[in-house]
């Protein structure tokens, strides 16, 4: 079994190319509408291509948006799902979830805590893929010192399990500062913006390594096809 893993995303791995150990913590920031869930959706993909169990928690939007992004991708979830390879947890609906798994009010860190805990704890000697999307949007009700705190001990306890964890951030919701803080505690930090080359508008792309630099933070321009998802292209870095 291999113990790397990747993004499942042709160019943006390359950049990577010992891959990343389980256990590390990437945060996915990015402007609204740039992509982050479609790349959130790719690393389920590949992970569940790769034999990990995924989960998925979904605070922007239900968990069936995710679900038919993986569609896209020829993903079919309803088997994955009865295997318990792929787990959603509905934090969006304030209450009456459908799903299995749900946080209702979003009101405390410590029982989303909690119920992450359940989960990862109940499948041993799996490897395991933790997404949230996005993060920062559990966050907008809480103060700048007890996100840190929770964030701190949460990013801790991940890194013992050897979960492959991918928090996904909004940028402009929390304050920068909170923001600055939060994102020196992670391993990898990919970073999604709108800019423009050549007089055009273009989505870039940059991937840092907070601990070891050994990942340039240049820009890479990339696309999003609803079928074969996001396109990299570093050959075209501005």
């Amino acid at each position: 079994m291999n113990n790397k893993a990747y993004f499942g995303i042709e160019g943006l791995d390359n950049l990577i190319a010992q891959g990343m150990e389980y256990g590390t913590q990437i945060m996915v920031h990015g402007d609204t509408g740039i992509g982050k869930t479609f790349l959130a959706g790719e690393f389920i993909k590949e992970g569940l291509l790769c034999g990990d169990t995924c989960i998925y928690v979904a605070c922007d939007e239900p968990p069936e948006v995710m679900r038919r992004h993986l569609r896209g991708f020829k993903v079919g979830t309803k088997a994955y799902e009865e295997a318990q390879r792929l787990i959603f947890v509905d934090a969006y609906e304030e209450e009456g979830s459908r799903e299995k798994y749900a946080i209702a009010g979003q009101s405390s860190l410590d029982k989303f805590f909690a119920l992450e805990k359940e989960l990862l704890d109940r499948f041993p000697g799996r490897r395991k893929r933790l997404v949230v999307d996005s993060l920062s949007t559990l966050f907008t009700p809480f103060e700048p010192a007890e996100i840190l705190e929770f964030h701190r001990t949460r990013l801790k306890y991940l890194r013992k399990r050897g979960i492959l964890a991918l928090d996904v951030f909004v940028d402009g919701v929390l304050e920068e500062r909170v923001m600055t803080v939060t994102s020196h505690l992670y391993n990898v930090i990919v970073r999604m913006k709108f800019g423009v080359s050549e007089g055009r508008p273009v989505r870039l792309l940059q991937v840092g390594k907070v601990r070891s630099g050994k990942f340039s933070a240049v820009p890479h321009i990339f696309g999003i096809s609803p079928v074969f998802g996001i396109i990299f292209a570093p050959d075209l870095g501005v």
